[in-house]
């Protein structure tokens, strides 16, 4: 046995990074994931190296009380079915993914196939001068007589890591393009070189690019939507919300054109960064200088803090959380949702799941894609008898 090679890969599959999100395919369920890499040895060495070290009973699962280290401490992310017990079936997802993890890192993630009649093209620059401003543009081949609507993903990552190129963020945008809609999937800085201020002017950059690129692309400027999980929940939010007037923009190109969207789906949401809370503080958004600054802190949490632009006038919203989020406390969603209804805004939707944690967009898809899929067609391809109700749950 190649100790070496095991003992990497089992401290790599335990750095879990605040504000990622799991990726396996979204309509595969736990075993069906754990099927597809049974074979892999490297896979099965780390199962069988974790279940030694924590099983002390010898029974075929792991509890938390006999959980140690990183297992211990991200029992709960873990155990994605909420019994209690961590079993080799979801050691070896939790295996697959953070190989998965290891592969965007390293440029080599696995990436689905371009569905017949879907354009991919991969890091087109939104901006010149930093090797972050690119996007991946996924929309349909065929010629439409009028302009589609379209849709931006924006990944998570803690705002410090994450790529466009990995999981759902290439994933997502092929099935949509597949159904009609004009796709982006957008990088952006991190906060290796930036704050989250830099982060929100960047995603408003991309959009104005799509808007100034509009007729190129055959987009329908009107019908603009935005997804994105964890830290892109945030961002998402911000652009569904803030409009040029908050001083957001940066110092991107394309400033005649808007970078507001016409609809959002935001799933573990960071929306108040001020009442975050302080148990929260340091483990899950990193030092405050490395998010906002070294100045003027507190003006920046709640300059980028999305319940602060809260308005009459917000976008349809879709918000997803769960309420045994370690990660995002549910408490943020709560606050978007509030604060949104208090403003006067017309259509949000609240799915609160119970018993779901940080990942709860992958792990309760069953929920979750078709409740956006419904969304999205619902708010950016309406039919002529569209209801105008208020829609606000």
């Amino acid at each position: 046995m190649n100790h070496t090679r095991c003992r990497s890969f089992a401290t790599l599959s335990f750095v879990l990074i605040a504000f990622t999100s799991s990726t396996p395919a979204q309509d595969a369920t736990t075993q069906d994931a754990a099927n597809r890499v049974a074979a892999d040895p490297a896979i099965q060495r780390f199962v069988q190296n974790s279940m030694q070290a924590n099983d002390k009973n010898r029974d075929g699962h792991v509890t938390k009380d006999e959980s140690v280290n990183q297992l211990k401490k991200n029992f709960d992310r873990v155990d994605t079915d909420r019994d209690g017990k961590i079993t080799t079936t979801e050691l070896t997802v939790l295996a697959k993914r953070m190989r998965n993890r290891r592969r965007v890192r390293n440029g080599a993630a696995e990436k689905p196939a371009t569905p017949e009649g879907v354009s991919f093209q991969a890091d087109i620059p939104y901006r010149p001068g930093n090797k972050k401003w690119k996007l991946d543009l996924t929309r349909p081949k065929d010629v439409s007589a009028t302009p589609r609507p379209a849709i931006v993903f924006i990944h998570g990552g803690g705002w410090r890591s994450g790529d466009k190129g990995g999981g759902q963020w290439r994933s997502l945008p092929m099935d949509y393009a597949a159904r009609g809609y004009v796709c982006i999937s957008i990088n952006y800085r991190l906060t290796d070189e930036a704050t989250v201020l830099d982060c929100i002017a960047d995603c408003k950059c991309a959009v104005r690019w799509l808007r100034s690129n509009a007729k190129e692309y055959n987009v329908d400027p009107e019908r603009i939507g935005a997804y994105g999980n964890s830290a892109g929940a945030h961002l998402v939010s911000i652009l569904g919300l803030a409009s040029a007037e908050a001083e957001l923009e940066g110092d991107g190109p394309f400033l005649d054109e808007s970078s507001l969207v016409q609809a959002v789906c935001c799933s573990a949401p960071p929306s108040d960064f001020e009442n975050w809370g302080k148990n929260r503080s340091g483990n899950a958004t990193g030092t405050p200088s490395r998010l906002f600054g070294n100045t003027n802190v507190d003006a920046a949490k709640s300059q980028a803090s999305p319940v602060t632009h809260a308005n009459e006038q917000a976008p349809p919203f879709l918000i997803i959380h769960g309420t045994a989020d370690k990660t995002v406390p549910v408490s943020q969603g709560d606050a978007l949702h509030r604060e949104l209804r208090e403003a006067g805004a017309k259509d949000v939707t609240y799915l609160k799941i119970e018993g779901a944690g940080h990942g709860v967009f992958n792990q309760h898809s069953e929920r979750t894609l078709p409740a956006m899929r419904a969304f999205f067609d619902r708010v950016l391809q309406p039919t002529d008898d569209e209801n105008s109700d208020d829609l606000t749950q």
